[in-house]
């Protein structure tokens, strides 16, 4: 991405004044929390390292902890990498795992070259005003065969689809209604909620505000240019998951069959259903 320093360094910046803001009850206002989505990512990043002999896991942008509590009965020893000190303070060092962590920003942060087995990035690429400089630091802290799990990133697909809606109007469906809501007004939830402005929010949340998300074809090329070998996309969150996950009429297992069923068969349409699916993911192999 083309531009100059100044705007790199906003950018960090009010993901700074954001993130202080909403320290205190992030870990309660952001459903990614959610026990249910705890499991799923615990799983995906148990196949990410199964077989590598993973034993050093960096966390990109670790914010309260999130990715760093999910591994720490898996690996040995964990640093984690923020911005934010009042997010920092939010870690649980407890447990199992040696956790350090570190003050900065994950494009410039100096780590020694080739001396981790798995690095994470949970729900962090689209706060970054150019993925390039941390896609960078993730491929020179693995080792050879490492890999960099990152997950939760905004679908392009998806987004392009919400943008030709209308935005305060239309006859939908409140499936499609609440979508609607949550990619045009969040903005103006946050200045709400937590006093911090819209226009910082929408800088803070750059991936998404500005570039309108990321494309695999787009995001491919980037990670290869940083040095990866080999990467691996997935779909996430299909539209209308959250209702039915919610829905108390059903009995809990058959919310849980339905989702899977609606998941599988949105994933079998793929590249189709691309549109229908609010995240990307991807396992990249150093």
């Amino acid at each position: 991405m083309t531009g100059t320093s100044s705007e790199y360094d906003e950018v960090v910046a009010a993901n700074v004044r954001l993130h202080t803001s909403m320290s205190d009850q992030y870990q309660t206002c952001e459903p990614h929390y959610r026990p249910e989505n705890l499991a799923h990512v615990e799983r995906k990043l148990l196949r990410a390292i199964d077989g590598i002999g993973a034993r050093r896991m960096l966390d990109l942008g670790c914010g309260a902890g999130f990715m760093i509590e999910i591994a720490k009965p898996h690996l040995e020893e964990i640093h984690g990498v923020d911005a934010t000190p009042a997010m920092l303070e939010r870690v649980d060092r407890s447990g199992p795992a040696t956790i350090t962590l570190e003050q900065g920003d994950t494009g410039s942060v100096e780590v020694e070259d080739a001396s981790f087995d798995v690095v994470t990035a949970y729900s962090f690429l689209h706060h970054l005003y150019d993925v390039g400089p941390t896609l960078a630091t993730a491929a020179g802290a693995l080792r050879e065969g490492g890999r960099f799990y990152a997950d939760l990133e905004p679908n392009a697909y998806f987004w392009r689809g919400i943008e030709q809606l209308e935005r305060d109007g239309g006859d939908y469906d409140p499936i499609v209604a609440r979508e609607i809501h949550a990619v045009a007004h969040r903005d103006e939830e946050i200045e709400a909620e937590f006093g911090v402005s819209a226009a910082d929010f929408n800088r803070a949340e750059w991936g998404k505000s500005m570039l309108g998300g990321f494309t695999p074809e787009e995001l491919r090329e980037q990670i290869l240019g940083a040095g990866f070998t080999t990467v691996d996309f997935s779909y996430e969150w299909f539209v209308g998951r959250g209702q039915i996950m919610n829905d108390e009429s059903l009995p809990a297992q058959q919310r849980d069959v339905s989702v899977a069923a609606i998941d599988e068969l949105l994933q079998r349409a793929l590249p189709l259903s691309r549109g229908l699916f609010k995240y990307l993911g991807f396992v990249a192999t150093r």
